[in-house]
């Protein structure tokens, strides 16, 4: 079952990266906004390709099925309201940036506590 959460998470990455290449190239024909978007972009690279790690860590370390929930929706969730949070601004939803800080604090305790769990697993080869 953990794997499908995995498999989630690597799916999630990539179509939000194609997503983000869309929205930039969309939004480069706007100079209104263009500091916030070109933010945003980086932001949501970043946050694409840290659900893509995670998916991996996902697939390979033996999490137990709630655990491994828990750190899918909370890394997918995270990212949105990152990054996600960062796009609406740049089109002119100034109060959604107010959520963004929660995103990026969710996105910093999953990884840290997924790295704590990947270093304790011990190698039994």
């Amino acid at each position: 079952m953990a794997q499908t959460f995995g498999k989630k998470n690597i799916i999630f990455g990539v179509v939000y990266l194609f997503l983000a290449m869309g929205l930039n190239a969309f939004a480069g024909q706007g100079e209104t906004y263009q500091e916030a978007l070109s933010q945003a972009f980086l932001n949501a690279n970043l946050d694409a390709g840290l659900n893509i790690i995670i998916g991996f860590i996902i697939l390979r370390l033996p999490f137990v099925d709630w655990l491994s929930r828990t750190i899918s929706v909370l890394m997918i969730s995270g990212a949105l309201l990152h990054s996600g949070t960062l796009y609406l601004s740049g089109f002119g939803v100034a109060y959604a940036a107010v959520i963004m800080p929660l995103g990026a604090a969710i996105l910093a305790v999953v990884m840290l506590f997924t790295g704590i769990g990947a270093l304790s697993v011990k190698v039994t080869r």
